[in-house]
């Protein structure tokens, strides 16, 4: 709970809280690196996103599924098309170690 209290008191906005769990599972190398691109590249599209990080589209679609799915990213709609977004400013994994000591789930 002091590490939300203190969290609220920075000007960070956005969390986004994910378990350990679900992270070991979202987080493969390849979606982090579709993370990386969406943060750093303005995708256009889905197809325009997979050209950058040179993989099929169809496996980029579901890498970003499982992120949607995650409430990692979101998708806005451009045209005909839809441009994968991230959904949070900041995605943190639980348990968090902060002080010296593990935040207890939901706190």
């Amino acid at each position: 709970m002091e590490f939300v209290r203190d969290l609220s008191k920075t000007e960070l906005e956005d969390i986004h809280i994910i378990r350990r769990e679900t992270a070991e599972r979202v987080l493969t190398p390849e979606r982090e690196r579709l993370l990386e691109t969406i943060a750093t590249a303005e995708s256009s599209s889905m197809r325009d996103l997979a050209r950058r990080v040179d993989r099929n589209v169809s496996v980029v679609s579901r890498d970003l599924d499982i992120l949607f799915e995650a409430d990692i990213i979101d998708y806005e709609q451009n045209g005909r098309s839809k441009k994968p977004v991230l959904a949070h400013e900041n995605v943190i994994v639980e348990p968090i170690v902060y002080n010296g000591s593990v935040t207890p789930r939901g706190e």
